[in-house]
């Protein structure tokens, strides 16, 4: 009896197998298309990229990205949405022990490294947040991302209210908008021109200024 229970459970075992496997695959490959993908867009702008290409680059054939998405739209939203969460990962990865606000005051931080570290992802992340002003389907994408960058800014300032360390009367959400706006204003400059614009020094008076000014 018991050898019939396990005969009978083996094809299921091999079907989750394989239907892991699937997926795996799928998620490598959507991974390599977007990598793909800013790279085009980092080089040559949004022009530069369809569907074809970006399968191409990928080492796939020019076909396979329209499995994925279905439109050059749908393949930039997917591109800010994963240029964002890698972001987000590689910095939570980088100093896990960091959270509240002291992981903010880290998140801060590495933003103004970032660019440094990987131009290529730096440059499409803002070719694609440009495109939003154009571009509808992008356009709902980074309002998305842009609310839950504010949200997860708002809940460090919030963290460092309730540890006495900023003041409580602080308007969470505008606070929010305007440091956005400013991290990614900050590396807009740079990439336009990194020569004339020094990140680093860029980072320290930044966290100064918003720690002084929001201060309890």
């Amino acid at each position: 009896m018991a050898r019939a229970v396990r005969r009978a459970q083996e094809p299921r075992d091999d079907a989750l197998a394989s239907r892991r496997t699937q997926v795996e695959r799928r998620d490598e490959a959507e991974r390599r298309i977007l990598e793909a993908a800013a790279l085009i867009v980092a080089e040559n702008g949004l022009d530069a990229i369809t569907l074809a290409e970006a399968g191409e680059r990928a080492g796939y054939s020019r076909g396979l990205p329209s499995h994925y998405f279905k439109t050059k739209a749908d393949l930039l939203s997917a591109l800010a949405t994963y240029v964002i969460e890698s972001f987000i990962s590689t910095r939570r990865a980088a100093a896990p022990e960091l959270t509240g606000y002291d992981g903010l005051i880290a998140s801060f931080k590495y933003y103004f490294m970032l660019p440094a570290r990987n131009p290529v992802m730096a440059r499409a992340f803002h070719a694609v947040l440009a495109a939003a002003l154009t571009v509808p389907p992008i356009t709902a994408t980074v309002a998305g991302l842009n609310r839950e960058t504010r949200g997860e800014i708002a809940a460090g300032l919030k963290a460092g209210i309730t540890a006495g360390r900023l003041r409580a009367d602080i308007d969470l959400e505008t606070e929010s908008a305007l440091i956005l706006a400013t991290l990614r204003g900050s590396i807009a400059q740079w990439l336009v021109d990194p020569e004339g614009v020094d990140l680093e020094t860029m980072s320290v008076l930044f966290i100064a200024a918003v720690e002084g000014r929001l201060a309890k």
